[in-house]
């Protein structure tokens, strides 16, 4: 496997050796760097971190840091201090560095918090410092870099070559239509129509029609033929999307359609062959259905020849940065605002979040932070409360809520005491981001700390 390339620099060789050290026998690949070569070697060459090593106090620092961040403001930044004053951490904290350790630390926090701040930047770096990302991983109108949205991919392309029905499956808003379209363009019917209609937003009656069309006559109000979804779909493609909701008497007269390749129109006893390809779509699980008898089992092994299954985004976090990007791109053009990128605090709100309305919950809320805010940078306040929830108190929260009525009672700083250890122990120690989580600064946090005598390393 790959070693990960960390810059190590700073004007304290001692601190240095012993952050080279601690890397020995790990994923790291220490690399020493001058401090006045700094500047040049983040422009020039590929790190994933950078570690600056430093006695004390310096003037010089804020000024490297300022170098670094203005030619990759996303690398994750360690202060490796011999001395500890925590207004100085502080301010650099602020002036944009990730972690500061002092002498002495555990080589195992250490290790473990380098992991976890690399693990973020590695998401996000394709999509803030290449400019060929979105094409990479793009399928037309689809992103994804994950193995399973890559595997979909290819099997669209093979199956797109074939005429054979296709079953789409996946929850609400993971693109199910894209995969239809995708099919259809691919494939040899893509100058022909491609008619797609949504099973589950129209009435029996009205879907018979809207399938099968009608002669004049054949009803009140029937004034003339109507040509329904199938003839007009002819040598090209029909898909039935949420076909799960469709009538189980209809299902009969599609499995026919299906099965003999002619359709007739209501009112008409002629039949007429048609050419069409069948794609379908649901969000349910059709074998529960199937047993209880809510959608037939001939009609299941009909539609599904091939299944294409669209994992949920909580299952692709690989591809929500991508996504993001996508979406902010879009509709900061389309909205004329100036928002360029993500704060990392933010993009690791959307990479924790489970998007239950998948893809097109997070297209949403993209939309509503670039309507509602202007800045160059997606910052965490500009995100919907629900994706700033803090997540380190619930075990508390949940004991307090079962413990007898009179024990309940707990003096708030002691509280406020439990859950900061609570958020240390949860990131182990890591006070960037257990600030956070707690929704508090991180001078703030210090503080308390200090406070109440509690470890963060």
């Amino acid at each position: 496997m790959m070693k990960q390339k960390v810059f190590i620099t700073g004007d304290w060789k001692e601190g240095a050796d012993i952050i080279m050290g601690a890397m020995e026998g790990s994923q790291f690949e220490p690399l020493a760097i001058e401090i006045n070569d700094l500047k040049q070697s983040i422009k020039s060459k590929v790190s994933d971190v950078v570690i600056i090593c430093i006695k004390g106090p310096s003037r010089e620092l804020t000024s490297k840091i300022t170098e670094v961040r203005y030619f990759n403001e996303a690398i994750p930044i360690f202060i490796f201090s011999k001395t500890v004053e925590v207004d100085y951490i502080v301010s650099n904290i602020k002036n944009g560095v990730n972690d500061f350790f002092v002498r002495p630390f555990s080589e195992k926090v250490f290790i473990e918090r380098l992991e976890r701040e690399i693990h973020l930047y590695q998401l996000t770096k394709k999509v803030f410092m290449t400019t060929n990302a979105g094409t990479d991983f793009t399928f037309e109108n689809m992103i994804g870099r994950s193995k399973s949205m890559q595997d979909n991919f290819q099997m669209i392309s093979a199956v797109a070559k074939s005429h054979a029905t296709v079953l789409i499956t996946g929850e609400s808003g993971v693109g199910k239509e894209l995969v239809a379209h995708a099919i259809h363009k691919r494939s040899e019917r893509a100058r022909h129509n491609f008619v797609d209609i949504n099973c589950g937003a129209i009435p029996r009656e009205l879907l018979e029609n809207e399938l099968f069309g009608h002669e004049k006559g054949a009803f009140t109000g029937a004034h003339k033929r109507y040509l329904g979804s199938f003839e007009t779909a002819n040598k090209g493609s029909l898909f039935l999307d949420e076909i799960s909701e469709m009538d189980v008497s209809l299902q009969v007269k599609l499995l026919r359609a299906i099965q003999e390749r002619t359709i007739s129109r209501i009112g008409s006893n002629e039949n007429f062959k048609i050419d069409v390809r069948i794609i379908a779509a649901t969000n349910r699980n059709i074998t529960e259905m199937i047993e209880e008898n809510r959608f037939r089992e001939d009609l299941y092994y009909r539609l599904n020849v091939v299944n294409i299954d669209i994992p949920p985004l909580r299952e692709r976090r690989d591809d929500i940065p991508l996504l993001a990007k996508h979406f902010l791109d879009y509709y900061t053009a389309k909205n004329n605002k100036i928002f360029l990128d993500y704060a990392n605090d933010a993009m690791e709100a959307l990479i924790n979040y489970d998007w239950p309305g998948n893809v097109r919950e997070l297209e949403n809320t993209v939309e509503r932070v670039v309507v509602l805010h202007d800045n160059t940078q997606v910052k965490l306040k500009h995100l919907p409360p629900h994706l700033q929830k803090v997540d380190c108190f619930i075990g508390y929260t949940e004991e307090l809520k079962s413990a007898p009525t009179e024990a309940r009672v707990v003096p708030l700083e002691e509280i406020e005491k439990q859950a900061i250890e609570a958020a240390l122990m949860k990131f182990q120690g890591n006070i960037t981001v257990a600030a956070r989580k707690l929704k508090i600064g991180q001078a703030t946090l210090y503080r308390k700390v200090k406070k109440f005598g509690l470890q963060f390393t």
